[in-house]
């Protein structure tokens, strides 16, 4: 499965409506690092040729590339973008008798000049006239200077000094005007369409960087003369980042008591459009699974098969937590399957004479592939922390596929040292007054039998009274009861990796 594959209707459709909002004129669009933003904004400007004309800046490219070189590459860009446009230029055809005109206007001194110096060789008796008459003519415009004060005209020159200074917010060069005005042309070629810049990866450029090009838009945004008006008349002006990213290097270069929202809220018309991922996942969980390339066929075969089972039922329960917790990326999904997947295989200690294998036991498999798929141990705890921040606690209910299994088979691994993987099918009690919980599990063969796989019979508080041997409806024990699940799932990884260190 490549990002090609991926279905992005669901936000496309979001995201047109959100840029079509007359009054969002400035966008940012944030999401994660890896989530796929580019590919996203691509192929939304393809697909949408009839609407919108994009114009498309990639910062990145300018790293090797001075501060005050900034403003000067952005100009490129974009002129090179417009030319491919085939815009039309503004042409004036000027003939002979006009052109010799505008030349004796502007020219006159040096052809009056020109002129005495040659009758002069004609007959030097003219110098007597024409020599006086040049030197009294340079005294009278010396004294007229002199005398003259014209605020308005030194104002206007002060301004056009700023305005030409290559690399000032106030820039407004031939170039700058000339960009304007191809603009307008490709805007009144296409009426019906919207012309958008998007400034794509910003928070992936030096800090120095980021707030130049921020301050050059801002400033514009800023002026008196272009309230409402983006930088060089495009309709919309989209920024692509993470906002958390921004933020995080905002608070470093000006300090944490300095108001970010104050600062970024001129860079977005109405709100911040997230770039939600989870749906995404959602719409391709199957291609992902049947994407999975592993060296074992039992796993594979489950993986193939499109039907529910332990091993994509957990991993879809997981995975989408853990993309709405924003700790998960499309890179990251992509990367993996992009190898084949070597389960490790490992045998656990246990009291029966049977061995059991790590590749034979579900939540084993699944603890080692999700520490593969995110990168490695700490990564998997960081993702781990991070749910479960935003699911403190998940309801869970009898009628969920799988319930009893996901329950049971983190309490399986935690009360290790209890059970030690005793495949005889007796009913234990887990209890926990860190976690208010109170379990019966039993563990019983996987079905291959060279496993182990738990089950919770029971769920109830730290306090409730019940025991193994009671008959109960364990339907109605869990009804709408709600449970620290991902810290139980941080445990039992936790627990796992304590127990395969002592195998070493």
């Amino acid at each position: 499965m490549i990002f090609k594959e991926l279905s992005i209707k669901n936000e496309s459709n979001r995201f047109h409506e959100h840029l079509s909002y007359q009054e969002n004129e400035r966008i940012i669009l944030s999401g994660i690092f890896g989530l796929g933003k580019t590919y996203f904004i691509t192929k939304f400007f393809q697909n949408n040729q009839e609407k919108f004309i994009s114009i498309k800046l990639n910062p990145v490219n300018y790293s090797v590339s001075g501060n005050q070189d900034i403003f000067e590459l952005i100009k490129f860009d974009i002129g090179f973008q417009l030319l491919s446009l085939d815009p039309e230029f503004e042409k004036i055809e000027m003939d002979t008798f006009l052109s010799a005109q505008y030349y004796l206007i502007e020219n006159y001194h040096e052809i009056i000049k020109n002129l005495v110096k040659n009758l002069s060789k004609l007959d030097q008796r003219l110098n007597t006239i024409v020599n006086p008459a040049i030197e009294l003519g340079k005294k009278i415009d010396q004294f007229r200077q002199d005398k003259s004060i014209d605020d308005e005209k030194e104002l206007k020159s002060f301004l056009d000094y700023f305005k030409l200074k290559k690399g000032t917010y106030r820039e407004e060069d031939s170039i700058t005007e000339l960009i304007n005005y191809l603009v307008q042309t490709v805007k009144s070629n296409n009426p019906n369409k919207k012309i958008v810049l998007t400034i794509d990866d910003l928070d992936r450029i030096d800090p120095e960087h980021i707030f130049r090009i921020l301050n050059v838009f801002s400033s514009h945004f800023d002026f008196y003369d272009y309230e409402g008006e983006n930088k060089f008349g495009f309709d919309k002006v989209i920024l692509i980042c993470d906002i958390a990213n921004i933020r995080e290097i905002f608070r470093s270069r000006y300090g944490s008591n300095i108001d970010f929202s104050g600062y970024i809220d001129k860079f977005y018309s109405t709100e911040i459009f997230h770039y939600s991922f989870s749906s995404i996942i959602v719409e391709n969980l199957n291609k992902f699974f049947k994407s999975i390339k592993t060296n074992h066929s039992i796993v594979q075969d489950y993986f193939q098969s499109g039907h529910e089972n332990i091993y994509t039922n957990e991993l879809e329960f997981i995975l989408n937590h853990f993309v709405n917790a924003n700790c998960l990326s499309t890179r990251a999904l992509v990367n993996f399957l992009n190898k084949e997947y070597k389960f490790p295989n490992y045998t656990l200690d246990t009291d029966d004479t049977a061995k059991i294998y790590s590749t034979e036991t579900p939540i084993l498999g699944v603890l080692d592939l999700l520490e593969n798929l995110m990168g490695g141990k700490e990564d998997l705890l960081k993702a781990l922390d991070k749910t479960i921040e935003r699911y403190p606690r998940k309801e869970f209910s009898p009628y969920q596929s799988f319930w009893d299994a996901r329950i049971g088979n983190l309490i399986m691994l935690i009360d290790n040292e209890e059970n030690n993987f005793d495949l005889s099918g007796e009913t234990r009690i887990y209890q926990s007054e860190k976690y208010k919980i109170r379990v019966a599990y039993k563990v019983q063969p996987s079905s291959s039998h060279y496993g182990a796989y738990a089950r919770a019979m029971r769920i109830g508080h730290y306090n409730d009274e019940f025991s193994g041997e009671e008959t109960f409806d364990f339907h109605q024990s869990i009804t709408k009861r709600k449970l620290p699940y991902f810290q139980l799932l941080k445990e039992a990884y936790l627990s796992k990796l304590s127990f395969i260190i002592n195998l070493r």
